[in-house]
């Protein structure tokens, strides 16, 4: 079971938001939201469950890498530069 709560960052009280910006290592925006959830963790499968899985998982990247052998390589690197400028620039 998880358990969510949204607030923002004016509206926190000074202690729990001085906990917040302890946790995030940085000073909260008066405009920002705080997001927190908890929930358990699931057990990572063990064994044949894992191996299974596993070979799932391989299926999956070797049918993916299979439809790109058509893209040419420019446009893998392209898309590639264009998700880690993304990455790079969005506000987390």
């Amino acid at each position: 079971m998880s358990s969510s709560a949204i607030h923002k960052a004016s509206e926190l009280a000074p202690d729990v938001r001085r906990a917040v910006e302890t946790l995030l290592g940085r000073p909260l925006e008066a405009e920002e939201h705080v997001s927190l959830t908890a929930y358990r963790v699931a057990q990572a499968p063990a064994g044949e469950s894992r191996k299974r899985v596993a070979r799932r998982l391989a299926e999956r990247i070797d049918k993916t890498a299979k439809r790109a052998e058509r893209v040419p390589d420019s446009d893998l690197d392209d898309a590639i530069d264009e998700a880690v400028d993304h990455a790079r620039h969005r506000r987390s």
